[in-house]
């Protein structure tokens, strides 16, 4: 049976200006290493690192979501842990990336975050999260993937990230257009969504993510 949600899963990626793709064009191609913080089921890295270029790990504190990961071989080896506190030593990765996790934490447990990942990184830290708040509850029996605290693109420009805009708000979440509308025009409704990057890129206040990232001068 044609499942529409996993073809675009598998192809987003690909597409210009989305969130995942940028992330990849302003990764440091010279890179060595990647931690892929709050690593999930490992969908992104699959993407990132599809070429077999980096050495990956992997941090979630869900274990299912790290079996899954595994289970896909998106990663080169795992860490079950909790993300404000990770095991990890200053500049141990070339390159830290930390995708769709910020929301889930408070805002002092962010900056928190931002800074370690500062810490742990040799190169450059990329990280993506939702522009301004919208609903997202726990699904999947993981009570982590409700959101705590979503930034604005200002607060994110002050702790010194480059941010670039990708989609429009108001479209996703529990809220959002995407979850109105009848299953048929969801495609296009995605399509647009896309395509709205265009616009949205260099206008991040009005995207519906925002990708952050800090080069670092070491």
């Amino acid at each position: 049976m044609f499942d529409s949600e996993k073809l675009s899963l598998r192809l987003r990626p690909l597409m210009p200006l989305t969130a995942l793709n940028t992330c990849w064009r302003f990764l440091d191609k010279s890179a060595q290493s990647i931690l892929d913080v709050g690593c999930g089921k490992g969908e992104p890295m699959k993407f990132i690192n599809r070429a077999r270029n980096f050495y990956v790990v992997g941090l979630d504190i869900f274990r299912p979501y790290l079996m899954e990961a595994k289970k896909n071989d998106a990663h080169d080896d795992y860490v079950l842990c909790d993300v404000r506190y990770m095991p990890v030593r200053d500049k141990s990765f070339d390159v830290v990336l930390c995708i769709e996790v910020l929301e889930h934490l408070n805002k002092e447990e962010g900056i928190n975050l931002m800074r370690a990942m500062e810490k742990a990184a040799r190169k450059q830290v990329i990280l993506t999260t939702p522009v301004n708040r919208y609903e997202q509850h726990a699904y999947d029996n993981n009570p982590y993937q409700e959101h705590r605290y979503v930034w604005s693109v200002h607060e994110i420009e002050r702790l010194c990230y480059n941010v670039k805009g990708a989609g429009l708000k108001g479209v996703p979440g529990e809220s959002g257009l995407a979850h109105k509308i009848p299953s048929f025009l969801k495609p296009i409704l995605q399509a647009l969504w896309i395509i709205a990057g265009i616009f949205t890129y260099k206008r991040s206040e009005q995207a519906d993510h925002m990708i952050c990232i800090r080069n670092l001068n070491r």
